[in-house]
């Protein structure tokens, strides 16, 4: 009988002598996405078999060690490739519902394992319950966004663990500089979400003024030799700063008003944490709350920045990444704000004629978004900010379900002025 490997290398070899460079461009990218589909759904086929070829242990007929070594030797393939196949073959047999999805084409295989990360042993019989919804969720999410819903999935279903991953995390930071025999000093290491931030956001607020700054003196160099720069300008700062001046705040925002931003815990670049990472930031940060009327229309922002400053803050707590229609994943905090219909086209600066795109799909005129239209504009006063807080404290009031995480509102690091949050009441 058949195994059908035949029929798949005769498809392949059709495949191949397909004159690619002859294809119009909309032949060209329907195939380019056929392919990346069937991919996924050859993988669910190659586990299933995987699975059984490791159960019954044929992999053990030559005396190899394990099954990803005999597969690593005769595919040919790294050892850690093979491992991947195999630990992925094993885990979707506990999960038939992504199994199933992935053989019809509605997940890809970074969902699977990402799916596969989420069912732990001990959580793998709610996962059970749950792996339907969680499934059906998925297929209809970007990568970026299913990761942040499998996030906060398991920090509800496992508040404990979370919170021990985040001081396993927190205490496993560690930085390593050495000297080389030649004098090169190499620096690597580890940091939590949290610090890692901070650091990351300040490298490349310095990166940028020196790319700017390179730019004008016309001097070549690469992003990688920037950061180095950075570095060693973050630690001439540190180093040159008056004693006893006055360090930089993290923000915390607090978002209020609508049900969809409840239980929102990340950082403006968008990782999930918990309240217990941050708690530790809770007594040397800043703290705004912005009130939301429905899922999208800022009704106010505390007066804690100028009037410009709160307007981007609305604009970014509502976007929270990219609105180019490419499905653009750059997070908020390193995108500009942008005029849908152009200032000089008379488009009024407001929230409701703003939104974020990072800097290529602003700045790059054919990259830019020109066909896109504001959202519906509509005035907000004082009376507007009064109506959303009462209509807030009152679905607050009736509330069936106490939440235990509400003495911590949400949060923001990384910068001085990061931004995040979740719902929590009017500071």
């Amino acid at each position: 009988m058949s195994t059908g490997v035949e029929t798949l290398s005769q498809a392949i070899d059709a495949l191949s002598a397909v004159a690619v460079q002859e294809l119009t461009d909309s032949e060209l990218h329907e195939l380019v996405i056929g392919l990346q589909q069937q991919h996924n759904r050859l993988a669910a086929a190659s586990a299933a078999a995987v699975s059984a070829w490791d159960q019954r242990m044929i992999w053990a007929d030559d005396g190899s060690r394990s099954a990803a070594a005999r597969l690593a030797n005769e595919t040919p393939s790294s050892v850690g490739t093979a491992r991947t196949s195999v630990r992925r073959a094993r885990r979707l047999q506990a999960m038939p519902a992504t199994a199933a999805a992935l053989t019809a084409g509605h997940l890809s295989v970074d969902h699977v394992d990402l799916l596969a990360k989420a069912n732990t042993a001990w959580r793998s019989e709610i996962f059970a319950e749950h792996e339907e919804t969680l499934v059906r969720q998925c297929t209809s999410l970007r990568f970026h966004d299913a990761r942040k819903l499998l996030d906060y999935w398991c920090q509800r279903v496992d508040a404990d663990g979370c919170d021990e991953l985040g001081e396993r995390q927190r205490q496993s930071a560690h930085l390593n500089v050495s000297t080389t025999l030649d004098g090169t000093v190499v620096v690597n290491g580890t940091l939590d979400p949290i610090g890692g931030s901070i650091v990351d956001n300040e490298l490349r607020r310095l990166e940028r003024k020196l790319y700017l700054a390179d730019q004008r003196g016309d001097v070549v160099r690469t992003a990688s030799q920037r950061r180095a720069a950075a570095l060693i300008e973050m630690a001439t700062r540190s180093a040159t700063a008056p004693a006893g001046g006055r360090r930089p705040r993290p923000l915390f925002t607090t978002l209020v008003g609508d049900e969809t931003l409840s239980h929102l815990c990340e950082l403006a670049n968008g990782t999930v944490i918990t309240t217990g990472q941050l708690a530790q930031w809770m007594d040397t940060a800043d703290l705004e709350t912005v009130l939301f009327d429905g899922p999208s229309t800022v009704v106010s922002v505390s007066h804690r920045r100028t009037f410009t400053g709160a307007l981007r803050r609305a604009v970014e707590v509502r976007d929270r990444r990219c609105q180019h229609p490419s499905g653009c994943d750059e997070a908020a905090d390193r995108c500009d704000v942008d005029h849908v219909i152009p200032h000089v086209d008379h488009g009024e600066t407001s929230q409701f004629n703003g939104r974020l795109e990072c800097p290529p799909h602003n700045r790059n005129k054919d990259r830019h978004d020109h066909g896109a239209t504001p959202r519906p504009s509509r005035p907000i006063d004082r009376l507007d900010e009064l109506r959303c807080k009462i209509r807030w404290r009152v679905m607050r009031d009736q509330s069936d379900e106490p939440d235990d995480s509400d003495a911590c509102a949400g949060a923001g690091a990384g910068r001085p002025n990061t931004q995040s949050g979740r719902t929590a009441g009017p500071a």
